[in-house]
């Protein structure tokens, strides 16, 4: 009997116990690929391991890896996707856990809003929410992990550069049970970068040591932590190791932190020209993250806390308020105490007298009849003079209120007078203030307003709008400025069958951009006239820019010098992109170039000139950055091989064609996007033509 019912329990128990531990398996593996692809930039597969996550926890009742795996896709959608996504789901999450009264999913809740609110710098905020989050776990939820809210904490003290707060929380997460690996991993990046803050030899002896056992757990759990790159890097760099460094920071996925990283590299290699061009590539991008929609947000955290001031000024004026009247009230009830007793003390005094009088009579008794006449006469003053005293009391009772009326109404007036007055003086310096801030700002309008005139007088005046109309040249170019005015630039000089011409890009934009332009192509003419060769202008053009050049500006320029009779080209690249030379078996390919300096940046430089034997039929294509770095509102550039693609598959009919194409490509790549940078193209070709010698 006893082994029936074993047999029986197995039967049916044992393929749940199975069940149960395959169920496990699953969880354990989705879980694992989450935190795998949480450092990635896989969006979508994420997403979807994720959303597969969340459906298995509910199966299997785990509220806690349920409610951890919901804010994970918050923070990644936040960072990875947009704002927006991640708001909305970490949203969503707050909505679910107050329906369902889940400690857990508020404890997670938290944590999302105070990571959200850490990445868009509102650190004091997040500073808060985190320790609130810690507070409210300790209140109702002792046995969770809280190394995540101890992880953002030490993060926020990473941007102060407090290092002792740092360790302090990398240590608490590390303290905390039921450790994850990738909280374990994070903890230890936090330990490498404090390491960071040390200097001289004690700082490469504890990074050393801390970057040891990073590697070791990140090895173990399979995971890369946000800082594992700054890690690597900077480990190289403290250890001298700059072309790891190097190799390192080209591997970098974000533009950003790639371009800073190589720049640095590069520096401590001492190759400075590759630094500066990637420092440049670094600030571009720079400028191009601040979107609008953190513009927005911040906007919008602005005007909710000018309301919470707002509502406070109002509960203030209405408090002081309510107590000038309550002082008021208790003035009138002290005058009102102050009346009752002075009047009682006139009865009692009253009182005193009529009974000294009623004593002088009673004394008077015996002599009664022979006082009678006089007694009479004594009542009749008295009840004269009590009618008098009477009537007395009345006008001064009635004189009193008269002057109380009217001690009221002047203080009611003179206080309303006084808080007119009070009025009238703020509105009045008010007044003087806007007006002077109006005086300020419409001279300060006027003179912007005149300077960009000028600047923009001087740009029109150096570009030049009519093109040569010869048999032997087809020359077309044009300059599209990105604001107002423009640092961009293009000229050309012929001098008999000599053809010198340039095309330039200032460093900035607006009118310091364009005032360095207007002096670059004034000394480009002069240079040109006096027959000079590309390089040799290049080179004096450097040496005169160069000189009190207190802004530090400088132009990258291609200059060229082309014979229209034997097709000859002498040309100078000082820092431009690569023309497009036509003509080839690719139809078209990048001119191969010496590598020059920008013009303008250090003094006393030779520039290195170039030349083709003949360009005669083939089509030079000159270009600056604002044609392939122009950028959609998606933030995607146009590019050098979609610039190269569009002109080889374009048949050459005139100049003109070539450069008008290109602009109506470039604004159908934008869609409507602001220009980000200006652009100039310039299209040229010597053509075969053959002179009649008479």
């Amino acid at each position: 009997m006893k082994r029936n019912i074993t047999i029986y329990l197995l039967f049916f128990v044992l393929p749940l116990i199975v069940a149960a531990q395959s169920h496990q398996t699953e969880l354990d593996r989705l879980t694992k690929e989450m935190y795998r692809l949480y450092s990635s930039h896989e969006v979508e597969q994420f997403m979807n391991i994720t959303d597969q996550l969340k459906d298995a926890c509910q199966k299997a009742k785990d509220e806690d890896l349920y409610y951890r795996t919901w804010a994970n896709q918050a923070s990644f959608a936040f960072s990875k996707i947009s704002r927006d996504k991640g708001i909305e789901i970490a949203k969503a999450l707050n909505e679910y856990s107050q329906q369902h009264d889940s400690k857990l999913g508020i404890y997670y809740s938290s944590l999302i809003t105070a990571s959200q609110s850490s990445v868009l710098r509102m650190e004091i905020q997040a500073e808060q929410n985190y320790l609130k989050a810690l507070k409210y776990k300790q209140s109702f939820l002792p046995h969770i992990n809280a190394a995540p809210a101890y992880l953002g904490l030490a993060k926020i003290y990473h941007n102060r550069r407090d290092q002792k707060k740092v360790l302090e929380m990398a240590e608490k997460a590390l303290k905390e049970p039921n450790l994850t690996g990738p909280s374990i991993v994070d903890a230890w990046s936090y330990r490498c970068i404090a390491a960071m803050y040390h200097q001289g030899a004690n700082q490469k002896t504890e990074l050393n040591k801390a970057y040891a056992e990073w590697k070791k757990v990140s090895e173990k759990y399979h995971y890369r932590s946000l800082f594992a790159n700054d890690i690597e890097i900077y480990h190289a760099r403290v250890n001298g190791d700059y072309e790891k460094m190097l190799e390192l920071a080209q591997k970098v996925k974000l533009p950003q932190e790639r371009a800073q990283f190589i720049s640095y590299a590069y520096e401590w290699l001492g190759k400075w020209e590759d630094a500066l061009k990637y420092f440049k590539e670094y600030k571009r991008v720079s400028d191009s993250i601040n979107t609008a929609d953190i513009r927005k947000q911040s906007a919008e955290h602005t005007m909710q806390m000018d309301i919470i001031r707002a509502e406070n000024e109002a509960k203030k004026l209405k408090l002081h308020n309510q107590e000038l009247r309550l002082e008021r009230q208790a003035n009138e009830l002290e005058q009102e105490r102050l009346e009752k007793e002075a009047l009682d003390l006139t009865l009692k005094n009253r009182d005193i007298e009529l009974q000294h009088a009623a004593t002088l009579l009673k004394n008077d008794s015996l002599d009664r009849h022979a006082q009678q006449l006089k007694l009479s006469e004594y009542q009749s003053k008295l009840e004269a003079r009590q009618s008098k005293e009477k009537t007395e009391r009345i006008t001064l009772w009635a004189a009193i209120s008269v002057g109380l009326l009217i001690i009221t109404f002047l203080c009611i007036y003179l206080y309303r007078r006084s808080r007119h007055m009070k009025d009238l003086t703020v509105a009045y310096d008010k007044l003087e203030t806007a007006y002077e801030q109006l005086e300020q700002t419409t001279a300060a309008k006027e003179r912007i307003e005149s300077e960009l005139r000028i600047a923009r007088d001087i740009q029109m005046s150096m570009v030049p709008h009519e093109f040569p109309e010869r048999p032997d040249l087809d020359l077309y170019a044009s300059m599209t400025p990105a604001k107002e005015v423009g640092g961009d630039l293009y000229d050309f000089l012929l001098e008999d069958d000599i053809l010198y011409f340039c095309l330039g890009d200032v460093s900035g934009k607006g009118v310091p951009a364009s005032l360095f332009m207007a002096q670059t192509t004034r000394l480009f003419r002069a240079l040109a006239k006096q027959h000079m060769m590309p390089a040799t202008i290049a080179t004096r053009l450097n040496n005169e820019l160069t000189e009190k050049n207190d802004n530090g500006m400088f132009v990258t320029m291609f200059i060229g010098q082309l014979n229209l009779t034997n097709g000859q080209l002498h040309f100078c690249n000082a820092g431009h992109n690569p023309p497009v030379i036509g003509g080839d078996e690719q139809q078209g390919s990048f001119l191969e170039m010496e590598s020059n300096a920008p013009i303008g940046l250090w003094p006393e430089l030779e520039y290195i000139g170039e030349e083709i034997a003949s360009i005669k039929g083939r089509p030079l294509f000159i270009y600056s950055d604002g044609l392939n770095e122009a950028e959609n509102i998606k933030l995607e550039q146009f590019g050098d091989e979609h610039m190269l693609d569009i002109l080889r598959h374009t048949k050459f009919k005139d100049a003109r064609h070539v450069v008008e194409l290109m602009e109506a490509e470039v604004e159908r790549h934008r869609h409507g996007a602001e220009p980000n940078d200006d652009m100039t193209i310039m299209c040229l070709k010597a053509l075969n033509i053959n002179k009649i010698k008479i």
